[in-house]
């Protein structure tokens, strides 16, 4: 057909429509067709002194002296406009312990932390698909050199692993529609990541995890999150493991003068119950609860205390995996000067009593010296 056929106004008409439809898409495209991802790195070094050494443990436990904690690489970018690529690598040092010559072998793994594609082709729903932190509870989500302390609390190092709750899987996030922030997550997890809490041997076996977050503004400078959250699949020990938690975030930046002053009050608390066949279950549950105050322009002060008590243990089921039926409780405080939003310091002193060690020592007393560079265009971390 001819466009000389249709009259001069239903043509304008079909021409402003096609415009109006296909215009941002065709300029999406063009524009990002020859365009890089955006790229950015993090870098952070520490410094450890542990009454602890590394000689006291046959195992990969972090060493004293100065070291690279960790390197991260992130690559990120719009696919089209529905859906957005993410890939973070990790480059960090392992060590292992050598029997025959009583050495401390190192060596350096790249592995990726997340790579996933985010999708919001649903309104009001984030759709993801790949390897990526699980939405278990507050710190979990967070990467290593976000962190408000050096090290994990211990509530998620002991019950989720080092790495946390992280795993190849599909996610769905709703926006709930509520006078106040609502979000409910869904995910399902294939259970074959590192942490062996969700580690079945049987091959199908997936995990489901649930996560509700309410965010609430109690006034122009203070905002409250509640989460709720809870995880269930079966583990290596022949048995089901159930992860529940709850966590609770006061924040306060004053509207005149937040640029000087802020703080923040946060507790979370996570129960893990894990069955171990034909020995029972083990529960391990505790609380970590820490606050945190800029009293200047570039400095912080914080102090984190945090519990974990583990009963019902059988070390002989599984040696590696199985915690030491005890109380345990750390105590850290932390002072922190960010140079710029790029850079920061941090000077961190720790202590750990818990079960004695093979070294006879129940106490742990550590000093960390931390530093973390960032370059390139690094993603806004979230709320």
């Amino acid at each position: 057909m001819q466009l000389s056929c249709i009259p001069e106004g239903p043509l304008k008409i079909i021409l402003i429509l096609t415009a109006l439809l296909f215009g941002p898409a065709l300029t999406f495209a063009q524009s990002n067709s020859l365009k890089s991802p955006n790229i950015s790195a993090d870098a952070l070094f520490l410094y450890r002194q542990s009454n602890f050494s590394k000689e006291d443990f046959e195992d990969s436990s972090p060493r004293n002296g100065l070291d690279l904690q960790e390197a991260e690489l992130a690559f990120y970018a719009d696919v089209d406009p529905y859906s957005r690529l993410n890939l973070l690598l990790s480059v960090h040092p392992d060590y292992e312990y050598l029997a025959a010559t009583h050495r401390i072998k190192q060596t350096w793994g790249v592995e990726p932390e997340e790579l996933f594609v985010e999708s919001g082709h649903v309104a009001g729903v984030t759709l993801r698909l790949g390897k990526f932190k699980a939405a278990f509870g507050k710190h979990g989500l967070l990467h290593t050199h976000a962190y408000p302390f050096v090290d994990a609390p211990l509530i998620n190092s002991s019950l989720l692993g080092a790495e946390g709750l992280n795993d190849v899987g599909a996610s769905a996030a709703v926006l709930i529609p509520l006078s106040w922030y609502s979000e409910l997550t869904l995910q399902y997890l294939r259970g074959e990541g590192e942490n062996y809490e969700f580690h079945s041997p049987t091959p199908g076996d997936g995990v489901g995890v649930g996560h509700w977050k309410n965010l609430w503004d109690l006034c122009d400078s203070t905002t409250v999150e509640v989460g709720a959250s809870y995880a269930r699949g079966n583990n290596d020990l022949g048995g089901v493991t159930t992860l529940s938690g709850g966590d609770l975030t006061f924040k306060w930046r004053p509207l005149s003068g937040g640029r000087y002053r802020s703080g923040i009050l946060a507790f979370e608390y996570i129960d893990r119950a894990q069955q171990q066949l034909g020995a029972g279950t083990e529960r391990g549950a505790g609380l970590s609860s820490w606050v945190q105050f800029q009293f200047a322009e570039r400095w912080t002060a914080k102090l984190r205390y945090e519990t974990l008590k583990v009963t019902g243990s059988d070390a002989g089921v599984n040696t590696e995996h199985s915690l030491a039926n005890a109380l345990s409780a750390k105590t850290t405080a932390a002072l922190q000067f960010d140079a710029t939003e790029f850079s920061f310091f941090r000077l961190e002193y720790e202590r750990l009593h818990g079960p004695a060690q093979s070294n006879g020592l129940a106490n742990e007393n550590k000093i960390y010296l931390q530093a973390n560079f960032t370059i390139g265009a690094h993603p806004a971390h979230s709320y």
